[in-house]
């Protein structure tokens, strides 16, 4: 059985292939898988310190600046997959070209599973989030079944992308070094650090079809607000994820037959 001409041996092959990656970018360094667990926490621990005890910044009706950590947190963290994805992706065919080059495989298999890595410092992330709303008394509710097919969606858009930016980076190489500078960039232009009822209202409107803030807002919803996410967004988000998934899956395959002469 086959989709989109993937096989369970390619499923296999993701597999291997993501436990290669984590084992090199984490078992590889002297402290090993804890840096997987240190990384992501020292992060969010110095954004927590920096604007919730330093600049003191508080959300409308909140009495404290913790809960402006919090709700910071809650959408830094599916940021920090969004960042962490693209990132490991980009090199992702250009770092496997012995695979490429001596094995006969899926080279579509190399930016999924380096865009996979980026759900162990997620998932290390969700669980300190998830924390500090215990420690908070902000308990999770049914809702946060709703989480389930964010995540899958969230995922399969950052695929998508990775699909067009690792496949252009094999003929653009300056693209690895440009993308943390525009994955930046959407940092700041979504509001992930300030409410989106502060933005000019028709700033407010375009926002709406910025994928990341339909990735970052349903956790907020979810976990904070303790509602259903909004539907209208994560059928938007459901929709540009299956078109780019697609055309960048075209897109790869188009060009991977033009890797060899470039890697």
């Amino acid at each position: 059985m086959q989709f989109l001409d993937f096989s369970k041996q390619d499923l296999i092959t993701i597999f291997n292939l993501l436990k290669m990656n984590i084992r090199d970018r984490y078992l590889g360094s002297t402290l090993g898988f804890f840096w997987a667990i240190l990384q992501p926490l020292l992060l969010l621990g110095m954004y927590a310190y920096v604007f919730g005890f330093i600049f003191k910044a508080k959300l409308p009706g909140a009495e404290t600046t913790f809960a402006y950590s919090i709700w910071m947190i809650s959408g830094y963290v599916p940021y920090m997959a969004f960042s962490d994805a693209l990132n490991f992706s980009a090199s992702s065919v250009i770092s496997g070209s012995n695979l490429v080059k001596n094995i006969v495989f899926k080279s579509e298999t190399l930016p999924i599973s380096a865009t996979l890595v980026a759900g162990v410092p997620f998932g290390v992330g969700m669980i300190f989030l998830l924390v500090i709303l215990f420690i908070d008394g902000n308990y999770p509710t049914l809702h946060i079944v709703a989480i389930i097919p964010v995540v899958i969606l969230q995922f399969i858009f950052l695929i998508a992308i990775s699909f067009f930016i690792s496949a252009t980076a094999v003929f653009i190489r300056d693209i690895v070094q440009v993308l943390p500078n525009l994955i930046m960039l959407f940092l700041f232009c979504t509001p992930i650090f300030y409410p989106v009822e502060s933005m000019p209202n028709l700033i407010k409107k375009i926002t709406f079809l910025n994928p990341l803030y339909q990735i970052t807002r349903p956790y907020r919803d979810i976990l904070l607000k303790h509602q259903w996410p909004d539907w209208l967004g994560i059928t938007y988000l459901g929709f540009i994820s299956f078109i780019l998934f697609i055309s960048g899956l075209k897109y790869f395959r188009r060009l991977k037959g033009y890797f060899e002469m470039k890697l």
